[in-house]
C-alpha cells in the first residue's frame, strides 16, 4: 500500500494519539513528547514524520540528528488497522534516504529482541545488528565517597584507556543516553571532559582502573550512565559512586543500558543495580550511508565476555586527580 510521507504538523496530534493509544498496555510515551519533537524540528535537531493513506494519517516516525554525521531513527508507529501492508518498510527506506540527504553518514535504531518482524524489515533495508543491551537501574545512595572527575588535561590517558576497553570494542565505540546510541567521538570526549561528565575509579597507585560517563537530567530526575568500563571490582566501586552522585544532586534514580557482557552486568549487580522497569533486551542496528571507514568494523560482537588481563586499563601512568562533588549541576 503506497503511503505519502511528509513532515509532521501540530494539527496531527489527534491522529498521533489515536495511533499510539494501544502500543503497550499502559499506552505510549510519544504523545507526551510530541510537542518537543515538533520543536526539535524547528531547531534542526530532528524531524518528526507522518504517513498518509488517502489523506488519513496512519503512521509516524522520527529522524533525530545527533550530529552532522549520525542520525537515530525512533518512534516508528503504524495504525493497527493498517499494519502488515508494507507501510513500516516504506517509512524506513524513506527515513534512510532522508538521513542521507541531510548529510548523515550512518543511521541507527533500536528494537526489542522479540520484535522479529522489525528484525527482518531492517535486515532487508541493509541494517546490521551491532549489539544487545539491557536496562539496569538503582536508587541514589546517600553517603559514601564522592566521585573523581577527569578533566581535559587527562585526554591522552582517557583515549588510551578507551582504546584498550573491551566494552567499547563490543559496542563499536558507541555510548547511550536516554535510549539513543551514538559514537563517542574525539569531539564528544573532549566535551565530556570539559563538562565534568567522566567519572573515574583509581587504583592504589593512582592509575585509571575504571571509568564511566555520567549524564544528569534534572527534569527527569535521573542520571544516565553512557558507558562504563574497567576492571570488574573497580567498575562495581564506580557504579556505587554514581549512586552517591545521584544522591548529591537530589535525583531519583540511576539508569544504564549495559551491553550483553556478563561480567559487566555482574559488576553493576554487585553495586546494587537491578533490572529496570523494562526487562527485555534492546538490539541496536546500524547502516552506513556512505562507504564505511576501515576502522569501523563490527567484529566487537565476538569479543570475549571476560575482560581478562588484556584490557589495557591498568597499564597507564598514574593520574593526578582531585576528588570533587558535582552537586548543584543538574544539567543534562
Amino acid at each position: 500500500m503506497p503511503v505519502s510521507i511528509r513532515p509532521a504538523r501540530p494539527e496531527d496530534r489527534p491522529a498521533i494519539e489515536r495511533i499510539c493509544a494501544h502500543t503497550w498496555e499502559w499506552g505510549d510515551y510519544i504523545p507526551e513528547v510530541w510537542d518537543d519533537w515538533l520543536a526539535e524540528g524547528t531547531r534542526g535537531g530532528g524531524d518528526a514524520l507522518v504517513g498518509e493513506v488517502d489523506g488519513l494519517v496512519v503512521a509516524l516516525s522520527k529522524v533525530t540528528r545527533q550530529s552532522p554525521d549520525e542520525v537515530w531513527l525512533e518512534g516508528m508507529r503504524v495504525d493497527p488497522d493498517y499494519r502488515q501492508r508494507g507501510i513500516a518498510g516504506q517509512f524506513l527506506e524513506y527515513s534512510l534516504a532522508y538521513a542521507r540527504d541531510l548529510g548523515a553518514q550512518v543511521a541507527r535504531l533500536g528494537t526489542s529482541d522479540h520484535n522479529v518482524a522489525v528484525h527482518k524489515m531492517v535486515s532487508r533495508a541493509g541494517m546490521s545488528r551491532i549489539g544487545s543491551y539491557g536496562l539496569r537501574q538503582a536508587e541514589p545512595l546517600p553517603g559514601g565517597p564522592e566521585g573523581v572527575f577527569l578533566t581535559l588535561e587527562h585526554s591522552e590517558q582517557v583515549q588510551a584507556f578507551l582504546a584498550g576497553s573491551p566494552v567499547m570494542t563490543y559496542g563499536g565505540g558507541l555510548y547511550s543516553v536516554d535510549w539513543g546510541w551514538q559514537a563517542l567521538s574525539t569531539e564528544r570526549l573532549s566535551q565530556f571532559l570539559a563538562q565534568g561528565k567522566l567519572m573515574a575509579q583509581l587504583g592504589p597507585d593512582g592509575s585509571l582502573v575504571a571509568m564511566a560517563s555520567v549524564h544528569p537530567n534534572s527534569e527527569e530526575g535521573e542520571v544516565w550512565v553512557g558507558f562504563a568500563s574497567g576492571q570488574p571490582p573497580a567498575v562495581t566501586g564506580l557504579a556505587a559512586t554514581v549512586r552517591v552522585y545521584a544522591s548529591q544532586l537530589g535525583l531519583k534514580k540511576v539508569q544504564v543500558m549495559l551491553p550483553d557482557r556478563a561480567w559487566l552486568r555482574d559488576a553493576f549487580h554487585a553495586a546494587g543495580y537491578g533490572c529496570g522497569d523494562w526487562e527485555g533486551e534492546l538490539w541496536i542496528f546500524e547502516r552506513w550511508l556512505v562507504d564505511q571507514p576501515a576502522a569501523g568494523g563490527r567484529a566487537g560482537l565476538e569479543v570475549a565476555s571476560n575482560p581478562g588481563t588484556n584490557a589495557g586499563q591498568s597499564s597507564h601512568p598514574p593520574l593526578s586527580l582531585s576528588t570533587r562533588s558535582r552537586g548543584g549541576n543538574g544539567g543534562g
